[in-house]
Formats: structure tokens, C-alpha cells, sequence
């Protein structure tokens, strides 16, 4: 595989040229090797040099591969900070201690140009700004990878703020994701110790995340939904949208001015009950997983505030988690298991999610679960702490290479991060208490649902008996079309994929010696039988055929290298 194979997703200027920059960046730290193990021709310093006009500079090998990499994500721009942000919260995917690093990615990111989010507005809107508000603050007061945020007054004289995406960014976005995953491919294909980390299965659930986060109508939606769930509890205020000053590349909401969780002494200088936002706060996430099945996905501090009357509002709502019955049946099954100390039931709740696989030591799998559950059996369980104990099953379940279904590691994440700010506001917080109410009341829900299982019996018997009485007709029609030899039999092999891969590289190579031929042929042609003018004592067909044999061995050489690198010579 050679640069080429790279930057076809699709052939522009615009992924050759961002390749060329993606591969400057890891060789610059440190990681031209890995490069090479991918099978990209030329990984080398020369060619580095080459591509990035002599201004290659190797990592001078002080840091460690975990700082290399968090460098480099920080160099490539903000596709990359926000795959390694999530990186750094999925101990499941990636080890530990890269895990600890990411969690150090900082949005570098300046803000654009106030004139550009006016144009921007303007051309979602289809008209001028000053038709639609009174007033457009041009300095944004919050800037990030994905959009930053104008003050802006309506003409009705409300405050609002409006999320303006950044210029050309999802372009840049699928640009990036492209070249990902490709590279993904390759290091799935080249390189075996890297398969158990899944890195297709990582861009491909990156790319799903991020493409949604960018689509501010999807955000628009969360938040009236949310508003639809909470718009009656007074404990809890939804910023209203105005879902037609809404597109793909911007979000318009009502100003919403508080004081944020974690400022402690903010909020006890303006009077509030920290203990009482401590209960409001966990109830408020248990309510959005345990009654909703819809619930925010990333309430850290920067994101939750607290207004007069210890109300508590959410803001930023791209990203947000969703379970149905069948999942929530599955936590509730998990939870027990752990209350219980019964590690098989915790087993068998992961079969059903479906994460075990063929090759998982289920007695090594067992044994470490079994560990883990121990440790926490003898801490009271008002004293749990729900962040740690995620953090160690994910690295247990790291350890046998499962992967935790991203719904339920965004649950995970959300619990974790709640009872951390809790805990902030009110040390003596018990997190048990507060939820055993919320799963008992789950429990009870689902126990009502068993009055449907007769129903559901009912349905499986006559989806059987229908079985049965196609079954006869059905196998005389296999046997009838193996007697005449027209039964297909369809077998996938493992490795496929790779098998087609490798086919098409030797065709691609087939055929560059072929077109190599045909030109040398044609040089040899034109050098024997000189036509036209002639320049320096050579008829001019006589130096189109020195080009002819410059590019043929060229393509010999490029041939040749190939070859060597795979093993083929």
C-alpha cells in the first residue's frame, strides 16, 4: 500500500494535501516508524522532508508515546482534539495511560472573526442580521473546535445567545475522517497488536458522534425535548429555543444567567442551599436515565449552572444518550449483579448486550470480575464511589478486550460525573440512597410489563406454527434445485476483505508493469525513428522518448519498492 492508497477518500487536493500534512505531524513526533509498518511508501525522514518542503523535525524522544500523541493530536486541529477527547474518557478502548494523557487536551482554538459569524447568520437566515435582532455582539464571549457564542438581543427585546458554527468546518471534519479511516484500515491490516482496540470500530463510532454534534438541528430537538420531560418541575430550568432562528450551522436560545456548580463560594455567597443542589442535581440525571431514557450525555460543570431559587439548568446539549427498555432491563440486571455479589448474573448481563466474544477466557473474565465486585463488598454503600468503580470495570473489561456499547459507557459517564459534582457541593452525600428509589421504581415498571409476556408467548407460538408449516414446502425446494444442480451455497472467509485488498494490489501492479512496457516500447519507437526538427543534434520525438524512459523507470522503481516492502522479492 503506497501514499495513493491514502489519499483516494476521495482523490482531491484537498485529502492529498491534508495527508501530506497528517503525515508530517506523526513523523515530526516520533512515530515515522509506525508510518512505515503501515505499509506507506517513503515513511522515511527523506520523504518527510520531501513532502513538507525540508521542514520535517523529528521528536527529539523526550516524551513518552503518550505525550507524543497527545502533541500530535493537538497539532492536527480540532477532528483530532475531539477523537482524543473522547479517547480519554473510554478506558475500554485505549490504555490507562493514554487515557490519563488525553485527558490533558486543551481546545486551542482562537475564535474566528466576529464579521464571518454575521455572514454566517445572514446566510442561514436569508436575511440581514439587523432584521432579525436588535443587537449582535461581534466579540463572541465563548469560543471552541466545534462553534462559539454571540450575545445577541431579539427585536422583542429578549437576551439570547447564538452558537454559530466555524466556516468550512464539516468539510474539514469529513476530510479528516476520511484520511482516519484509512489509517484505521491500514492498522488493522499491518499491524495485529492494534486489532483488539477496534480502530475502525473507534472512527466509525467517532464519526457518527461528531457529525451529529456539528448538525445544531439535532441539538435544537435535544433541548425541546428535554423541555417536553422537565418543563414542569421547578427545580429545573430548559432553555427555550427558537427553533426558527435554528439551522445546521446555528443554534439561538434565551440567555440563561447563573452561577456555575463547582464556584462554591459564589453560591454561598449568594445564599444557596449547596446540599439541597446536591440532591437536585443527582435526581435530576436519574430522572433523565431511569424515567426518560433520554439523558445529557456530558453534565460537567462547565455545563450546569445554578439560578435564583437553587434551580438547576443544562446547557449544550449535543451530546445526549438514549436507552430503551431493553438496555434499562440490562443496567438493572448489571446493578444487581453488583449489589448481590453475584458475578455470573453480571456475565450474563454482558452476553445479552452482546460485547462477549468467541475468544474471551470467560474463567479469566469471571475471576477478574469476581475481584473487582469483592473490593467494593466491604465499603458501605453510601460510600461507593460510582466514577472509580466505573473506571476499574472498564479497565477490566479492557483487559479481555470487550467494548462497552457506547450507550451505556455515556450512562456510565454521566452517573460518574454527576456524583463528582454532587459530592463537591455535599461530602456526606449517600448516592445509594438516592437512587435505590429510581431503580426500585424501574423494577416495579418492569414487572408490570410481565402482564405482556403471554401476549408475547402468544405471537412466538404463531410465529413457530407458521415456521412449521413452510418448513416441509421449503425443503423440498432445496432438495428439488440440489437434484438439477441449482442450489447456490454463499461463504464468507475470514480475511476477506484483506484477500480482495491484496488481489487489487497485484492487479494494480500488473498493470503499472504494463503500462511501464508499453511506454519504454513507445520511447524506443520514437528514439529509432526520429521525426521533426531537430535540437541539438536529436530529432524532437527522440527527447519525448528520453521522458518516456525517465517515467517508466520511475514506475519500475516505485514497482520495485513496493514489491521489496511486501515481501514480494
Amino acid at each position: 500500500m503506497d501514499l495513493g492508497s491514502l489519499t483516494r477518500l476521495p482523490q482531491t487536493f484537498r485529502n492529498i494535501g491534508r495527508a501530506r500534512q497528517i503525515m508530517a505531524v506523526l513523523g515530526r513526533h516520533g512515530f515515522a516508524d509506525v508510518l512505515a509498518r503501515l505499509g506507506l511508501e517513503g515513511a522515511t525522514q527523506v520523504f518527510l522532508r520531501i513532502v513538507t518542503f525540508n521542514r520535517y523535525r523529528p521528536d527529539a524522544g523526550t516524551h513518552t508515546t503518550e505525550e507524543r500523541i497527545r502533541m500530535a493530536m493537538e497539532q492536527l486541529g480540532p477532528t483530532f482534539v475531539k477523537l482524543g477527547q473522547i479517547l480519554a474518557t473510554r478506558p475500554d478502548l485505549v490504555p490507562l495511560s493514554l487515557v490519563q494523557e488525553l485527558k490533558r487536551l486543551e481546545d486551542r482554538v482562537p475564535p474566528f472573526p466576529g464579521e464571518e459569524a454575521v455572514a454566517e447568520v445572514e446566510g442561514e437566515l436569508k436575511k440581514p442580521i439587523g432584521e432579525v435582532f436588535a443587537t449582535f455582539d461581534r466579540v463572541p464571549f465563548a469560543a471552541g473546535s466545534i462553534a462559539q457564542v454571540h450575545r445577541a438581543v431579539l427585536k422583542s427585546g429578549e437576551k439570547v445567545v447564538v452558537k454559530v458554527r466555524r466556516p468550512g468546518l464539516e468539510r474539514a471534519i469529513r476530510t479528516d475522517i476520511d484520511i482516519m479511516g484509512r489509517l484505521a484500515q491500514m492498522l488493522e491490516d499491518n499491524m495485529p497488536e492494534s486489532r483488539p482496540y477496534h480502530p475502525k470500530a473507534v472512527v466509525t463510532e467517532y464519526a457518527r458522534s461528531i457529525v451529529a454534534e456539528i448538525d445544531f438541528t439535532r441539538e435544537a430537538f435535544n433541548i425541546q425535548k428535554f423541555e417536553r420531560n422537565f418543563g414542569k418541575d421547578e427545580r429545573f430550568l430548559v432553555p427555550q429555543v427558537h427553533p426558527e432562528l435554528c439551522s445546521r450551522k446555528m443554534l439561538t436560545v434565551r440567555f440563561v444567567e447563573g452561577i456555575k456548580v463547582t464556584d462554591l463560594p459564589g453560591l454561598r455567597a449568594a445564599g444557596h442551599d449547596l446540599p439541597k443542589i446536591a440532591r437536585h442535581g443527582v435526581q435530576y440525571v436519574l430522572m433523565q436515565i431511569f424515567q426518560h431514557g433520554f439523558f445529557h450525555g456530558d453534565p460537567h460543570a462547565g455545563n450546569l449552572f445554578v439560578l435564583p431559587g437553587d434551580k438547576l439548568c443544562l446547557v449544550d446539549y449535543g451530546l445526549m444518550g438514549s436507552l430503551d427498555e431493553d438496555r434499562l432491563d440490562e443496567l438493572l440486571g448489571f446493578m444487581a449483579g453488583v449489589v448481590g455479589k453475584d458475578v455470573d448474573r453480571v456475565i450474563r448481563t454482558f452476553r445479552r448486550m452482546g460485547v462477549l466474544t468467541d475468544d474471551v477466557d470467560m474463567r479469566r473474565l469471571r475471576l477478574d470480575g469476581l475481584d473487582l465486585i469483592e473490593r467494593y463488598a466491604d465499603i458501605p454503600l453510601g460510600r461507593v464511589d460510582i466514577g472509580k468503580f466505573f473506571a476499574e470495570l472498564y479497565e477490566v473489561l479492557a483487559r479481555h478486550h470487550i467494548r462497552v456499547p457506547p450507550d451505556l459507557h455515556l450512562l456510565g459517564k454521566a452517573l460518574a460525573t454527576s456524583e463528582g459534582i454532587a459530592r463537591q457541593l455535599d461530602p456526606s452525600l449517600d448516592l445509594i440512597s438516592e437512587i435505590r428509589p429510581f431503580v426500585i421504581h424501574a423494577w416495579l415498571s418492569r414487572i408490570g410489563r410481565l402482564k405482556s409476556v403471554s401476549r408475547q408467548i402468544r405471537r412466538a407460538a404463531e410465529d413457530w406454527a407458521e415456521m412449521a408449516t413452510k418448513l416441509p414446502s421449503e425443503i423440498t425446494r432445496i432438495v428439488t434445485q440440489l437434484r438439477k444442480g441449482e442450489f447456490e451455497f454463499a461463504a464468507h472467509m475470514r480475511d476477506q476483505d484483506k484477500l480482495v485488498r491484496d488481489g487489487n494490489r497485484s492487479s494494480n501492479r500488473v498493470a503499472t508493469g504494463l503500462v511501464m512496457a508499453g511506454i519504454m516500447i513507445a520511447s524506443s519507437i520514437l528514439v529509432v525513428l526520429p521525426v521533426g526538427p531537430t535540437i541539438y543534434g536529436m530529432a524532437l520525438t527522440g527527447y519525448f522518448g528520453i521522458v518516456g524512459y525517465a517515467i517508466a523507470g520511475f514506475l519500475g522503481l516505485t514497482l520495485f519498492a513496493a514489491m521489496w516492502r511486501s515481501g514480494g522479492v
